[in-house]
């Protein structure tokens, strides 16, 4: 068998960098000393890149003749928070008031909207109560200072790093229909729970409870190796602070994805989001001998709190199998999708099915083909000119069990990790008041 393995994660679309505005004025008045707000706009500039931002001023998209207004207004609401460099030069400017207006607009519409004042060292706070911001109440914005030694040694404070991490979950939360779902469904637990589970999966900084949950949430949906046999998993012992004071549904949410997170390795996400981007040719192999192993892999990769649609197939016996299990494959799928186009001219027949296929694809996922049978390349061969563009999975009991075929064999779990799998989702269902999975898996023979 040739093995593709992915150790990157690839396949899925990459996140976009959160952007930030930052409001500025680098104008010096005629016969003043001009401060450092140069230096300082190109310092925060560039620390941000730094941290994964992408940052964003006026000379990054105003152009001579644009009209400036609306362009900044555009930018600002493409944009996840704003700082505002308090230089002595934005004090009196007309321009940063306005940027300065929307963004407050947008702070008091949307509580994750975050608006940052950062102080220059010759600006004074006792002056922004009569400078041209005092519109907007800028008492009320998060502000912090910005000392000479840090704009020279290009470190932001501290205040800001933290400000940074928080813009950075939620714009993660955003990203991600995962940690959204699990974000919304710890609203309704008790901050006293959520701040034991944080404790016991190591998220001890003292937040806020909007700020926890998110932190929680990213927490829930790592990597975890399990813990010995003879101690207690801190991931299930977080859980049984959370479950129990949730509704079944949420409960169920967080149980069954945080489970799949943690034990199923994150290098099969890149493997199968890989696979689904190849023009042709998407088979893969799994190993698996315990129920379950196979819905908790589709899940992991799908990025959503639902795994990908998955049809099992039987293979039929007999000398004419691979074209016995083709038809069944089309007539599967076809029943599936609901797409009749084989007794439609309008729809175009077989052309018509791969475009439906794909279309299917692009909106919801693939649709995985599960054949409970060892590949061999002259099936592999066929299936690939019949289907290429469903992902089909062989699942067999046996790693490495094939001959020289072409396919993905995706990262195995081992046979006690199959089970250990399968104990710590049915305890943690069974904390959510769901004795089976919501969507109860598949089970190989």
């Amino acid at each position: 068998m040739t093995i593709h393995h992915l150790p990157e994660p690839r396949g899925a679309a990459p996140v976009p960098r959160p952007r930030i505005f930052i409001s500025h004025s680098t104008r010096a008045k005629p016969g003043q000393v001009c401060c450092r707000c140069l230096d300082a706009r190109d310092a925060l500039v560039q620390q941000l890149e730094a941290e994964g931002f992408e940052a964003v001023y006026d000379k990054d998209f105003l152009r001579s003749g644009d009209a400036w207004q609306q362009e900044i207004a555009i930018e600002l609401h493409g944009s996840q928070a704003t700082v505002l460099l308090l230089s002595r030069h934005a004090l009196d400017s007309a321009n940063v008031g306005y940027e300065a207006s929307i963004a407050d607009g947008r702070r008091r519409a949307d509580a994750r909207y975050r608006f940052l004042a950062l102080k220059l060292p010759d600006v004074q706070r006792a002056e922004l109560a009569e400078s041209a911001l005092k519109a907007i109440h800028i008492g009320e914005v998060d502000m912090c200072d910005w000392a000479d030694d840090e704009i020279v040694g290009n470190r932001l404070p501290d205040k800001l790093r933290t400000d940074l991490a928080q813009i950075r979950l939620w714009h993660l939360d955003r990203s991600s229909p995962t940690r959204k779902a699990v974000t919304y469904a710890l609203a309704e637990a008790y901050e006293d729970r959520l701040r034991a589970a944080a404790d016991l999966l190591g998220v001890c900084e003292r937040l806020d409870r909007e700020v926890l949950r998110e932190r929680l949430s990213e927490a829930l949906l790592i990597e975890r190796a399990p813990a010995p046999r003879h101690e207690p998993d801190p991931l299930v012992r977080a859980l049984g602070e959370l479950l129990p004071v949730l509704r079944p549904e949420p409960a169920g949410t967080v149980a069954d994805l945080s489970v799949v997170y943690a034990r199923v390795p994150t290098v099969v996400a890149a493997q199968l989001g890989a696979l689904r981007l190849r023009e042709s040719g998407r088979i893969a192999v799994l190993a698996a001998t315990r129920g379950g192993t196979l819905r908790a892999y589709l899940l992991r990769a799908s990025g959503h709190p639902r795994p990908w649609p998955h049809l099992e197939v039987t293979v039929p016996a007999g000398a004419e199998m691979a074209a016995g299990l083709i038809a069944a494959i089309r007539d599967r799928v076809a029943g599936y999708l609901d797409y009749d186009g084989y007794h439609d001219p309008e729809l175009e027949g077989e052309a018509g099915f791969r475009d439906v296929i794909e279309a299917h694809a692009q909106e919801t996922g693939p649709i995985v083909v599960v054949i409970r049978h060892l590949p061999d390349a002259a099936l592999v061969r066929e299936l690939r000119a019949a289907f290429p563009l469903l992902l089909l999975l062989f699942v067999t009991d046996r790693a490495g069990a094939c001959g020289s075929v072409e396919v993905t064999e995706l990262a195995p779990l081992t046979p006690a990790g199959e089970g250990e799998l399968k104990r710590t989702h049915g305890r943690a269902m069974q904390l959510a008041g769901h004795p089976q999975p919501p969507n109860p898996p598949w089970r190989p023979a």
